[in-house]
């Protein structure tokens, strides 16, 4: 394989690496973003806030 030949083949790994990088980045915003939807839609005011944080620190360990 020449230099050339290498250099093409890094450069396709490196832009489908980015390409993946966005599309798990996406996917995890549009969870998050359905998840506090959710909740604001069921608990108002200061409550949100309890519920969003009883979300976070449940969802730390993977529950």
């Amino acid at each position: 394989m020449s230099a050339r030949a290498d250099a093409i083949f890094k450069t396709v790994l490196q832009i489908v690496a980015i390409a993946l990088l966005v599309l798990i980045i996406g996917i995890i915003l549009h969870k998050g973003y359905g998840d506090v939807s959710r909740l604001a839609s069921e608990h108002s005011g200061a409550d949100f806030w309890r519920a969003l944080a009883r979300h976070i620190f449940k969802n730390l360990s993977g529950a």
